[in-house]
């Protein structure tokens, strides 16, 4: 983890709608797919999300949560936990946030 000091006044905009959208994959292993549901929550806040997210994974299942963002009429995700868990294989960022999100399978982080 990388924390470096900034200016908060070079913020241009803010959405305060956010959209994201969960991930939960069932089954598959380091080799094999992963069965995919695929959510947009709106009207919360990303606390809310990821435990609603842990919830639905329950103790066998990984889950993954992004932040939908708009560029130019382009959807795209910034992930805030997890990754797609069916993503491209090889490359060593993937590797080890899907490492990750294994370790995490049946793991609550948020309480409550």
């Amino acid at each position: 983890m990388h924390v470096e000091p900034v200016d908060e006044r070079t913020s241009e905009w803010a959405d305060h709608r956010p959209r994201f959208r969960v991930y939960l994959f069932e089954g598959g292993d380091r080799r094999s797919g992963f069965a995919t549901s695929t959510y947009d929550v709106t009207g919360a806040e990303a606390l809310e999300v990821i435990s609603w997210a842990e919830q639905q994974a329950g103790d066998d299942g990984l889950y993954a949560v992004a932040l939908v963002g708009d560029r130019g009429g382009r959807k795209g995700l910034v992930w805030l936990q997890g990754i797609d868990a069916n993503g491209a294989p090889g490359d060593l960022r993937h590797e080890v946030l899907r490492t990750a999100m294994l370790g995490r399978r049946g793991r609550r982080s948020i309480r409550g």
